[in-house]
């Protein structure tokens, strides 16, 4: 399904974060990624998702290149999600730019509807997660990037949303990439996990 052969990326003129490196994620697998600080996982996460172009390699899914237009196949999920949101706009706009959000999933997710006309914020860490997390589903990707998805949650939300993850994964084939510094949540939710040095 997704594939990334001979990845080599990095930051301006610096030396490559990640050199000739190559993954698979099969239709409804979730892949772990760890390593530490600086090895690259976000940078790989963004590539994937076609937000960061690499030095070298290619990202395809199902053999072909992803698209230039429209709403990408592959969604990241950043780990601070207040980056990739307008200040400006309430959260129901947010939330809009992937179309008009599932309720069900919204319950679900535990996106509560009075946090609609909020701004961004006005949300904790973890609320604002599962928000970005909702608007990234919002889009119908068959690939998820989820960088630290969960680090600013209690246990028993990242648990839920975790287990929202598993259903869609196991429900419609969707595929994810779980980044995440907690080596015991990669162990309990991916298939494999590939480490980074």
């Amino acid at each position: 399904m997704l594939e990334a052969r001979g990845i080599t990326a990095g930051h301006g003129r610096a030396a490559p974060v990640l050199a000739d490196l190559s993954l698979h994620l099969a239709r409804g697998e979730i892949l772990g990624l760890a390593g530490p600080s600086g090895s690259g996982k976000t940078t790989l996460g963004r590539v994937l998702a076609g937000l960061h172009p690499p030095r070298a390699g290619r990202v395809t899914l199902d053999g072909a290149p992803l698209p230039r237009r429209g709403p990408c196949p592959v969604q990241y999920v950043a780990q601070h999600p207040q980056m990739a949101m307008n200040p400006r706009w309430r959260i129901n706009r947010v939330l809009a730019e992937a179309g008009p959000p599932d309720p069900a999933l919204a319950g679900r997710l535990q996106v509560a509807p009075d946090w609609l006309d909020r701004f961004p914020q006005e949300l904790s860490g973890g609320q604002l997660q599962r928000v970005a997390l909702l608007r990234a589903l919002g889009a119908a990707p068959r690939v998820l990037v989820a960088d630290e998805l969960t680090a600013s949650m209690d246990a028993l939300s990242q648990a839920r949303v975790w287990q929202v993850l598993r259903d869609l994964a196991e429900r419609t084939g969707l595929a994810v990439l779980a980044i995440s510094h907690d080596a015991a949540l990669l162990d309990r939710i991916a298939s494999r996990i590939l480490r980074l040095p």
